[in-house]
């Protein structure tokens, strides 16, 4: 993939938290050298030259994107000409699906996997809560062509659902098609992988998750789950639990499933989750506790703020087990070199390549398991 200039071209937003005002860039993503340009539209002044930002890929540019530039987070909100939208625009969708509470605790890890290698990215997740009142505001728009709504009503208040945002071509008409593949009412045109329909082919999976039948109601979707606030947003238990990170590297790198499928097949519980970009400052507040005591604090900072990440609470099935003492020896040593000569089996020596790409954050010392967490679901908004 390549825009005719060698260059893409997008209108950018970013807030000022401390003037309460939002801001509008031009930013130029070169493909040849992975250098970002940046343009203050208010100001008719450059914000930021060229230059190279290796952290960041044309995989991170689309509309609806969330990206870093030297801490600062922007909002991708619309392309800037019309090469940008040409090239990208057909392929670089958004689609929206929920995972039911009956399919994701067995196969969320298999299913993101199974997208993650279709070219079906994860861009967004938020694990969500309904009420009685929730998911009458969130069925009230449905037609009754689209989906059994009393059915539905009652699947999404068993228990917690995840809602992801899609990134890829067509994927809207995709996940349409996986939810009715190898069904009767199966009318589509579009032609699914092997592996998708290894995975769709099976009942759980396939009535285990909604998505919308049509194409413009995915913005619709997305807004209710990413952009109003509804008070759906699953609370941490705070109790016996701890925090995990996976990195920006882990989820751009495409392991995002194989990690998830890796804690859920191991022992533990995710009950609580949400992606997020965090700005420099934030990162460099949450590891404020390493500044000056591991060298690599600087790079940790860098590495955080490079995209977004999964924060998920987590507990242990045991309950009489400690699950920050579990999860913690799950996780392994920090240098995943060390990892791989005395715990080969942990997390950060099958998926870690050093000390800052060790693929996942784990809270170190008991008890800061609670302070962890409320930064993440409570503070950071």
């Amino acid at each position: 993939m390549a825009a005719q200039s060698g260059r893409l071209c997008f209108v950018a937003e970013w807030f000022h938290v401390e003037a309460g005002i939002t801001r509008t860039y031009l930013l130029t993503y070169h493909l040849s050298d992975n250098a970002i340009e940046v343009f203050d539209q208010r100001s008719k002044r450059t914000f930021l030259r060229r230059t190279k930002i290796p952290e960041l890929t044309t995989r991170d540019f689309f509309v609806g994107s969330k990206i870093n530039v030297f801490g600062r987070p922007f909002d991708i909100v619309d392309y800037a000409d019309e090469i940008t939208r040409n090239t990208l625009a057909k392929y670089r969708k958004r689609g929206f699906v929920l995972l039911k509470s009956s399919m994701w605790p067995k196969n969320l890890g298999e299913f993101l996997t199974t997208l993650i290698e279709n070219k079906i990215n994860i861009n967004n997740a938020l694990m969500v809560q309904f009420s009685p009142k929730t998911v009458t505001q969130f069925l009230a728009s449905k037609q009754d062509d689209d989906v059994h709504t009393s059915v539905l009503m009652n699947e999404l208040l068993t228990g917690p659902a995840i809602s992801l945002e899609l990134i890829g071509d067509n994927v809207a008409e995709i996940m349409s098609a996986c939810s009715k593949y190898n069904t009767e009412n199966a009318s589509t045109t579009i032609v699914l992988s092997p592996s998708m329909q290894q995975l769709f082919e099976r009942e759980e999976v396939r009535y285990g998750f909604y998505c919308p039948e049509r194409e413009e109601n995915v913005a619709k979707d997305l807004k209710f789950f990413f952009e109003e606030r509804h008070s759906i947003i699953k609370e941490c238990r705070f109790k016996n639990s701890t925090l995990a990170i996976i990195k920006p590297h882990i989820i751009k790198d495409g392991y995002l499933g194989q990690i998830l499928n890796e804690i859920l097949t191991s022992g533990f519980k995710i009950t609580a989750m949400r992606m997020l970009l965090m700005a420099r400052v934030n990162c460099e507040e949450f590891y404020e506790v390493y500044r000056g005591v591991l060298p690599e604090f600087i790079p940790m900072v860098a590495q955080l703020a490079s995209g977004v990440c999964m924060c998920l609470e987590i507990t242990s099935e045991d309950p009489e087990k400690n699950s920050h003492q579990e999860f913690r020896s799950f996780c392994g040593p920090m240098d995943p070199e060390i990892a791989k000569l005395l715990r080969p089996h942990t997390l950060r020596s099958k998926y870690g390549i050093s000390k800052v790409l060790n693929g996942v954050h784990c809270t170190d010392l008991a008890d800061d398991t609670n302070l962890e967490l409320q930064y993440m679901f409570k503070i950071l908004e």
